[in-house]
């Protein structure tokens, strides 16, 4: 049940920066030039929002509470609450998915996001947190 919770919650952080409020160039006239913008604003879209340093900082404070929190289902709630307050201090960091929180702590810090996610009874932030 306080997956599920935390799930949800992680959806709503991410709906409220989902909109990006820019758009592509469209002033120039050319195919090639459009096509050029459309690529740039594809690419920034497609961009992890999450900088690794910045959650690694975040997981390296947080990963020893995990592993004393006595359970999985302890940790993982810790870690929802923990996680929400640290996407109100860093809000153009929100997550388009779990997928993020792995792909941005595996480059930076593997070894904490293994200790993190173990504590919560998984293997990945994606199987902990579905």
């Amino acid at each position: 049940m306080k997956r599920i919770a935390f799930v949800a919650s992680l959806l709503v952080l991410s709906a409220c920066g989902s909109g990006s409020g820019t758009s592509p160039s469209t002033g120039g006239t050319s195919a090639g030039g459009t096509s050029a913008a459309a690529a740039t604003h594809a690419a920034a879209a497609d961009a992890n929002p999450i900088d690794g340093a910045a959650f690694c900082a975040f997981l390296t404070k947080l990963a020893p509470r995990l592993t004393q929190d006595g359970s999985a289902p302890g940790a993982t709630a810790d870690f929802a609450i923990e996680f929400a307050n640290w996407i109100d201090d860093h809000p153009t960091q929100k997550p388009r998915t779990a997928s993020d929180l792995d792909d941005a702590s595996q480059k930076t810090c593997a070894k904490t996001r293994t200790t993190a996610v173990t504590a919560m009874g998984a293997t990945s932030f994606s199987d902990a947190l579905s």
